[in-house]
């Protein structure tokens, strides 16, 4: 067969043929206008981009019959040693594939034939392909050679895995990694191919062969091999669609579309027809996180930023960003979770109907706004488009808020929704709360008093242990916590809610035993060493003092002598300073009297002492924090019926009032 591959036809000859890679190619030009290339030099880069056509090139340029430069001769008048490394049989180009030579009796052969001359040019080059296969004896016995090469031998590696080498020879070598290559360049040189072969195609098919060689130009002219076999030498886009098995951009819209104004039965119809053509579904979830990156782009800047997201500004018109911002996480974690799925329709559809069931319009939908339950007021519709400019009236708590309250909302809001769909009671929208009715002070005092009430205070809401009863209320009373997390607005700021907001937390956290100072007794005589951890919060210290304090155990506390035991892994805090801060507060706390004398002593371990405490507090309220969320009716709803998972690591107990000892911050 006298047919060759585009991949070889159209392989680069001289630096200015090569696409992509300019940052290698100008390094190397310089170093050879200049005669100062390294002796040894390590390719690196994903399949296709060049490595091996590179190593060729700087044979050329080093053996050319013209001279050493950078521009070797090509076409029907180069020199009889550029046409032969161009056809693969110069005689002092050893190509190596280390592939199949890994063996280190192999690498031995070849260095020993480094040290005799060239045959026939000025330099013996040895290009060692995909050399991240050689085994460690092998790299062994090509350390030395590669460090100190005889004189006229170059080294060119090539690898795909570059981390598999070991730094014993990436130290010996210049190391050039090469890019990928962009979709654009991909396809521009594609175009330029199907020109030079009168070939006709499509700019949408150019593209479509770019995007499915992934950065390779080897994998591009493959693909651009196949298309042309398979459309009979025109390259139409729904022909090169059908051979990669992807989809077009207008079915992709139809989908995004779908899922924007949930229509539930569009978009699994969509899909099903999809897949019933063989799209492949993971390539589908790809294409959607694209567009909705492309409508976020839009929502955020305000116009389409280039010709391939002006498809996507109507589509961001209707979205609300927020939503966007969600149903590109939910496509990502399709997308992680695709191997999990029993087939990829199943996990394709439960990603679509995740982002169906978080649709804003779906909430506002079910509950009227005050504006239609009003009388002589307008219906407003709940898919009515919302542009990035006005897309929902917005509060000055918005306006003012930072990404991470805006955040917050929206996760408010989802799991509001969520809610009205476990239980099939209407959702509260999360930025118009409930009107505050304002009841007099005397009213105020009236309900608190009263068994059964309910006080809200400082967001919480308390409940009496015996609410009243009502013979003839037939429904379940609901748990107190879903009302208060999703709909109950904060209490009016007045300085009587301000003073319980402050009070309450105080009430409610227990004190640390090192907090209760007033419980000591410095008139007592006896030996109290178990009262050293209330003595701790009336001591004014900080540094290695207070280390030494906190970390300590004390075995004898009287008014004359107080003997301190410390683990010998802490005995570094026990210094001659340290020791003489803790001796003078113990002095000021003890005032006119005479302080105790401080006795420190070094043992093997010790137990209870005032930060082991604290730390088992923590750890113990970070256990009570997470099984109070993981026992939250509403989460194991949202687990059981909606897939949510649930990371303990993020979740963070309320910090105790001076729970922890204060620390010097100087």
């Amino acid at each position: 067969m006298s047919f060759q591959a585009l991949a070889r036809t159209w392989r680069p000859r001289r630096f200015d043929q090569l696409v992509g890679q300019a940052h290698v190619v100008r390094a190397l030009t310089h170093a050879l206008d200049n005669d100062k290339l390294h002796h040894a030099l390590l390719f690196s880069g994903t399949r296709g981009v060049g490595k091996t056509t590179l190593a060729r090139i700087i044979a050329k340029c080093l053996n050319c019959e013209r001279g050493v430069s950078a521009s070797p001769c090509v076409g029907e008048y180069a020199c009889g040693t550029c046409r032969e490394i161009d056809e693969g049989r110069y005689v002092d180009l050893i190509e190596v594939d280390a592939a199949s030579r890994t063996g280190v009796d192999d690498t031995r052969d070849l260095m020993d034939n480094v040290q005799y001359a060239p045959t026939r040019g000025r330099t013996k080059v040895y290009l060692i392909d995909e050399v991240h296969m050689l085994t460690k004896h092998s790299f062994n016995a090509l350390l030395k050679t590669l460090e100190e090469p005889p004189p006229r031998v170059q080294f060119l590696l090539a690898t795909t895995e570059p981390e598999k080498i070991p730094v014993t020879i990436l130290s010996r070598c210049l190391q050039f990694p090469l890019k990928r290559l962009p979709i654009a360049q991909i396809a521009d040189r594609l175009r330029h191919i199907v020109t030079a072969e009168s070939l006709s195609a499509d700019d949408e098919a150019l593209l479509e062969l770019a995007r499915g060689a992934d950065g390779s130009m080897r994998d591009g002219l493959s693909l651009l091999d196949q298309a042309v076999a398979f459309g009979g030498g025109h390259l139409a886009a729904d022909d090169v669609r059908d051979m990669l098995g992807t989809i077009g951009e207008a079915r992709v819209a139809e989908l995004v579309d779908a899922i924007i104004d949930a229509r539930v039965k569009d978009a699994l119809t969509a899909l099903e027809a999809l897949y019933a053509q063989g799209i492949d579904m993971r390539y589908l979830l790809e294409a959607m996180a694209t567009a909705w990156q492309q409508i976020a782009t839009i929502q955020i800047v305000g116009e389409a930023v280039d010709d391939a997201s002006e498809r996507w500004i109507e589509s961001a018109q209707r979205s609300e960003p927020r939503a966007t911002q969600l149903f590109y996480d939910i496509t990502l974690a399709g997308l992680r979770d695709f191997v999990y799925a029993p087939d990829p329709l199943v996990g394709t559809k439960m990603t679509v109907l995740r982002m169906i069931a978080f649709v804003p319009a779906a909430a506002d939908a079910e509950t009227p706004t005050a504006d239609q339950s009003s009388p002589g007021a307008e219906p407003v519709s709940p898919k009515t488009p919302a542009t990035p400019q006005a897309s929902a009236p917005i509060t000055q708590a918005q306006a003012t808020g930072n990404g991470a309250d805006r955040a917050k909302e929206s996760a408010l809001e989802a799991m509001a929704r969520a809610r009205a769909q476990l239980t099939g009671k209407p959702a509260q929208p999360a930025t118009t709360p409930a009107p505050v009715v304002q009841q007099p002070p005397d009213r105020l005092n009236s309900v608190a008093a009263q068994p059964g009430s309910a006080q809200s205070t400082n967001g919480r809401t308390t409940r009496s242990p015996n609410p009243p009863s009502s013979e003839d209320d037939d429904e379940t009373p609901a748990d107190p916590r879903d009302d208060a997390f999703f709909t109950e607005p904060p209490p009016p700021d007045t300085s009587e809610a301000r003073t319980t907001a402050q009070a309450e937390p105080v009430e409610r956290i227990e004190k640390h035993p090192a907090e209760q100072a007033a419980d000591f007794d410095f008139a007592s005589r006896s030996d109290h060493p178990g009262d050293w951890h209330s003595l701790l919060a009336k001591l004014d210290i900080r540094g290695f003092a207070a280390q030494l304090a906190s970390n300590g155990v004390c075995r004898h506390l009287d008014n004359e002598r107080i003997v301190l035991e410390v683990a010998r892994s802490n005995a570094l805090l026990a210094t001659d300073s340290a020791c003489e801060v803790l001796q003078n507060a113990l002095a000021e706390t003890w005032g006119t009297a005479k302080a105790p004398h401080l006795q420190v002593k070094v043992v093997d371990t010790v137990d209870d002492t005032p930060a082991q405490r604290v730390e088992a507090n923590a750890e113990q309220r970070q256990v009570d924090a997470v099984a109070s969320i993981e026992n939250d009716p509403i989460v194991r709803q949202l687990q059981d019926r909606l897939g949510a998972r649930l990371r303990p690591e993020t979740i963070k107990p309320h910090r105790a009032y001076n729970a922890i000892q204060p620390r010097d911050e100087q």
